[in-house]
């Protein structure tokens, strides 16, 4: 038996760059394509998993029944085009096209980052897909069809990452989880002042370290250290 796969458009639209918006989405009955267009933001799957920090040239692909909480950054808001898709799989047995299945997952990556030359031509991807006019429905569709496929095989031949793409991308996340408490460590632990102890987990500078440490724990770090050494 063969299979004809068909990628069927449903919408595509822009999340505009407002700072600190925050949104929950739940795909319970579409496919979706998530381009980081501008800024900055946290991306949070599940309660007890860390925030995924994504930038511009991001890529993700969110696959049914896949909630997802968004955070725009107040400095860098989020601009995100978001492009909303079925598809099916038309199998084709003893010379007879059957009925339509839905595919409820695609193998590819839910969370990538690319190289610039690889996200401008995503970019040009999706502008294209902005771009599809025509008087005739079939005619569109087509072409979004085509486009579309060819950006999911291109997904599919650059993707490193494990056979389950959603826990690998989680699991590098849980990386912020170890700085986070070599972090604490560090404040509880001895006297080194704010830019030594970011230089020590990993921080380009002591600014980027209490905006982070603020995200991950809701206090500023100099705070935490006055609070939690006089308790000691």
């Amino acid at each position: 038996m063969n299979n004809h796969r068909i990628y069927h458009h449903r919408l595509s639209y822009e999340k505009p760059p407002v700072p600190g918006w925050k949104d929950i989405r739940n795909t319970t009955d579409v496919h979706s394509l998530y381009l980081i267009h501008s800024g900055e933001g946290e991306f949070l799957h599940g309660v007890e998993e860390e925030p995924l920090h994504v930038q511009a040239g991001d890529l993700l692909y969110l696959k049914y029944g896949f909630t997802l909480t968004m955070v725009s950054s107040m400095d860098k808001p989020l601009c995100i085009r978001m492009l909303l898709f079925d598809v099916l799989n038309i199998p084709y047995e003893h010379n007879h096209w059957l009925k339509p299945v839905p595919v409820d997952s695609l193998n590819i990556p839910f969370y990538k980052v690319y190289s610039p030359e690889q996200s401008d031509w995503i970019e040009s991807q999706f502008t294209r897909i902005w771009s599809i006019k025509g008087t005739e429905p079939h005619d569109r569709q087509a072409e979004f069809q085509y486009v579309l496929s060819r950006l999911i095989y291109f997904m599919k031949d650059t993707d490193t990452t494990s056979h389950n793409p959603y826990m690998k991308a989680f699991q590098q996340a849980k990386l912020c989880k170890v700085r986070n408490e070599q972090a604490k460590t560090l404040l509880l632990l001895t006297d080194e002042p704010m830019k030594a102890i970011a230089d020590a987990c990993g921080f380009a500078d002591e600014f980027h370290f209490g905006k982070m440490f603020r995200d991950w724990n809701g206090i500023a770090p100099a705070r935490f250290r006055t609070m939690n050494k006089s308790d000691r």
